[in-house]
């Protein structure tokens, strides 16, 4: 019992002494100079609080507290460059299977790959690709086994992230004209099909690549393509009525930044 009473007066001794050094420390005792904060603070405390000024950190008076500025400013940064996920989705509500459909954004100077690949959107159907992006705004191109090219220009997928094709929509309406890229048409009106169709910039040491794929264009069928904007925009527009392209003709230096509707013609009758 003795022992436990020395112990306890011990404990009540030294918490005083400790307490009583902080309270002095605190009031400026000689030998333990305050700090800058503690040096502010008791300047402040003499100012009236409706006058005192805001302080980093601290608000004025009658203010609410603000983050920081470099915080917020990055934040915000940061949210209108990430990227987000973006579905791109199609439901065919035609009776064609649809083969071939390809999707790029509004500012792009190219279509792209065929998203279908070696597959086939059937009737009543639904297909979508998720992609991570900071684009909502899209270019729509799709043709079917039968029927025209279904187009749709400038659709915001983060509003609405599926079209449903009812129809193969033939494009009449003039072309929109953009910075950067240059859309054209191209439009059947010769009396066979057509199975390649090449775009290549005029004096190029080889020509491009096929830009119809398995599908071919019919009599008075369109085709709504795009090529970046630059230099004199001129190109050679290669029509072949084979896959082969055997037989064919070529549309030679088509401004298609001017001229963005292009007529294949008539072919004429060979022989007697």
């Amino acid at each position: 019992m003795v022992r436990t009473a020395r112990i306890a007066a011990a404990l009540v001794l030294s918490t005083g002494v400790l307490g009583g050094v902080a309270a002095q420390a605190q009031q400026g005792m000689p030998g333990v100079p305050p700090s800058v904060q503690q040096e502010i603070d008791r300047a402040l405390s003499r100012v009236p609080e409706a006058h005192r000024p805001a302080m980093p950190g601290r608000p004025a008076a009658g203010q609410p507290q603000a983050g920081t500025p470099d915080v917020d400013s990055f934040i915000r940064s940061a949210g209108a460059n990430a990227s987000r996920r973006v579905s791109v989705g199609f439901e065919n509500k035609t009776p064609y299977k649809a083969l071939v459909i390809q999707f790029a954004p509004v500012g792009s100077g190219a279509w792209g790959e065929n998203r279908l690949r070696r597959e086939t959107l059937n009737p009543r159907a639904i297909m979508s690709w998720p992609l991570n992006t900071t684009e909502c705004r899209y270019d729509v191109r799709i043709t079917f086994a039968l029927g025209n090219e279904f187009v749709r220009l400038d659709h915001d997928f983060c509003a609405q992230d599926k079209i449903e094709v009812t129809s193969p929509e033939p494009t009449v309406a003039p072309l929109p004209a953009r910075p950067g890229v240059a859309l054209f048409r191209v439009v059947n009106r010769s009396n066979e099909k057509i199975a390649v169709l090449r775009v290549t910039p005029v004096g190029a040491a080889r020509p491009q690549p096929d830009l119809l794929g398995i599908w071919m264009m019919e009599h008075g069928d369109t085709y709504t393509g795009r090529v970046a904007r630059g230099g004199n925009c001129l190109y050679d527009v290669r029509v072949g009525f084979d896959p082969e392209d055997t037989q064919g003709v070529t549309l030679a230096r088509q401004n298609l930044c001017e001229t963005p509707e292009l007529v294949v013609p008539a072919r004429r009758a060979t022989g007697g």
